[in-house]
């Protein structure tokens, strides 16, 4: 469900917006960690095993993962000894956090030869769990693991054997981890908390420096950085070494500025609280493993073994906000957005990433089709965190794309008097504010802002983009504008919506089989875009292809997002009658040409995507 936009509007919802698109809802909330009182999952009656089952892969497939379980719970009471059934519902009860239940099912798994090494993980899991240490280390002893098996069976070995007093022959076991170069970054970290853990400090400022001073490693793992920062950090505090505990947190600061656990901490610490330890238990270590290990692969392919193991993480520390925050983002890219807002809503209220928490779940509101939630939502975040920027960016992302420009722009000038002005980090408030004002009709005042960006950020694609275009379409700087949108392309060739910007102005100076080139391109890399569909459909006509000019029109109509209704009007006008004869000078203005649309709805751009909160 993207906001249905035009360029400028969709635009106008780029600046704070970052890596992953949110889509569809789910009616489906998490269960229990332990899946011991799962929320009750309502499915549709099934007659037969087959029904329930193909049902069950359906839901799976398509990440609905609380559907999935309750039609695997139907299929398993029809066929309880099916060992294909038993394998399926084991990964999906898992991933669904239905821990108890996936446990049940791996204690008859254990050996399977396809499944069994998923098995005696949750087995582990569940005895490290219980304090069966000696019984989880058995479990984690599998033949001949991939490298990142052998890392985290490692890991979770070692620490099980600190749960058993075994503190040397767990760190003698972390020590002969040695099977691939990136393993130092998280070999280092764990031995650090070890060392936390058990009193070993010594050790552990060793183990953590190591990581902490080079910086280098942030590159291999983020998060195992930031935690070895963290930790670091609180241990020098608790020592009385404040200064050596604020240079610990400055580094991983100088890693991620914005990173508010970090920043947080630095406040405390400065006022001289009594800080915690970073580690307080076995269960919270081997955690911690999960949870950093699933980040390093949380991406493409390995988004559903990361999914595993945060919820195996979670079994262990059920109310550890970074994994709350995790599995948020998980479900968010699984187009379950009501779930994500619910792993939102347990973060609690004292934690750093409670500014995270309530700006995503704003944004997830909006993207949800609960608008008036997410303007309230976020109206409310601009009043608890005044000076806070990404707070008032997303508030403005949200009025614009309802088309509220003029409370968007008050909130970003609101946010332009905190915001420091030579920061580069600011570029997308200039950016935004340069949007919010263009689409008032107050070019004097959005130009400036556009420069401004740009002088932040140089060479900034969608900077340039925007600003070129209208100069293009104003008749202005016609030369800078159409190398700015060129430029724009370079960095981007593989954005139909920029490509699409760069057809769109040679259309507009009526320079149409430049403007077929472009446009060709750009409906090969958004197909079913009705925008660009529509523009392709205009500039063929222009240069006499008349019968796929209308069949492009055609393709608009039924385009994905659906057009809205003025573009499916002026459609329909031009494939009953066609364009009228183009202006012979100058840019091809609205007003002369029904086919050529105005300025705001000029063409397509990327469509909106959510703020990049949970990298600061």
């Amino acid at each position: 469900m993207t906001v249905q936009t035009s360029r400028k509007t969709r635009l106008a919802l780029i600046g704070a917006l970052a890596a992953s698109t949110f889509l569809a809802n789910s009616a489906f909330a998490a269960g229990e960690a332990t899946g011991d009182n799962p929320t009750q999952r309502t499915v549709p009656y099934v007659s037969s095993v087959s029904g329930a089952y193909l049902a069950a892969k359906a839901a799976q497939i398509s990440g609905d993962l609380g559907v999935a379980t309750g039609y695997f719970d139907a299929a398993l009471r029809y066929d309880p000894e099916s060992e294909d059934l038993q394998q399926d519902a084991l990964f999906a009860y898992l991933a669904d956090g239905r821990f108890k239940n996936g446990v049940d099912l791996a204690a008859k798994l254990r050996d399977d030869p396809d499944v069994g090494k998923v098995a005696r993980i949750a087995l582990g899991v569940d005895d490290l769990r219980r304090g069966a240490f000696d019984a989880a280390v058995e479990q984690f002893d599998l033949p001949n693991p991939s490298d990142l098996d052998a890392l985290l069976l490692g890991h979770l070995m070692a620490w099980a054997e600190v749960g058993a007093g075994h503190v040397d022959a767990a760190l003698e076991r972390i020590g002969k981890l040695d099977n691939a170069q990136w393993y130092p970054t998280f070999n280092h970290y764990q031995a650090g908390l070890i060392g936390i853990l058990t009193g070993r400090d010594d050790l552990a400022r060793k183990e953590l420096s190591a990581l902490v001073d080079d910086a280098s490693q942030a590159q291999t793992s983020t998060d195992a950085y930031l935690g070895a920062v963290e930790a670091l950090a609180r241990l020098e505090a608790r020592a009385g070494n404040k200064d050596a505990a604020i240079a610990a947190v400055d580094k991983g600061l100088d890693i991620a500025a914005t990173y508010d656990p970090l920043v947080r901490l630095k406040e405390r610490i400065e006022k001289g609280e009594t800080i915690e330890p970073a580690i307080a238990s076995v269960g919270r270590g081997a955690a911690e493993v999960l949870y950093v290990l699933g980040q390093a692969i949380n991406r493409g392919e390995g988004q559903q073994v990361a999914l595993l193991y945060f919820q195996l993480a979670r079994a262990i520390a059920p109310a550890d906000d970074m994994l709350l925050n995790a599995l948020a983002g998980v479900a968010e890219k699984a187009q379950r957005l009501d779930l994500a807002i619910s792993y939102y809503d347990e973060i609690p209220q004292d934690s750093p990433l409670r500014r995270t928490a309530d700006l995503q779940t704003g944004l997830d509101l909006w993207y949800a089709e609960r608008k008036q939630e997410a303007t309230e939502h976020l109206r409310a975040a601009v009043e608890r965190y005044p000076q806070d920027l990404q707070a008032h960016l997303a508030f403005a992302d949200v009025l614009s794309a309802d088309k509220n420009y003029g409370e968007a722009a008050k909130v970003l000038d609101d946010a332009a008097k905190f915001s420091a002005p030579d920061d580069a980090g600011t570029w997308n408030l200039y950016y935004q504010r340069g949007i919010a004002h263009e689409r008032l009709k107050q070019w004097d005042e959005a130009e400036p802002n556009f420069k401004k960006a740009l002088e932040l950020y140089p060479n900034q694609p969608q900077v340039l983009n925007y600003l070129g275009y209208s100069w293009v379409d104003m008749n202005r700087n016609l030369d800078e504008g159409l190398q700015m949108i060129k430029t724009a392309v370079e960095l981007r060739p593989n954005d139909g919506y920029i490509i699409d910007s760069l057809g769109w102005a040679y259309y507009r100076l009526g320079r149409y089989d430049q403007a077929v080139e472009q446009l060709e391109r750009a409906v090969l890399i958004n197909p079913v875009d009705p925008t660009i569909n529509d523009h392709l459909g205009d500039a063929y006509w222009r240069v006499g292809r008349e019968r796929e000019a209308k069949f492009q029109w055609q393709r608009s109509l039924v385009g994905d997002p659906k057009p809205d209704e003025d573009l499916v009007k002026t459609i329909n006008d031009k494939l009953a009658n066609g364009l009228p004869p183009a202006q012979s000078n100058g840019p091809q203005k609205a007003a002369a040409d029904p086919g050529a649309a105005q300025p705001q709805d000029s063409a397509a751009v990327k469509p909106a995507e959510a703020p990049a909160q949970k990298a600061d």
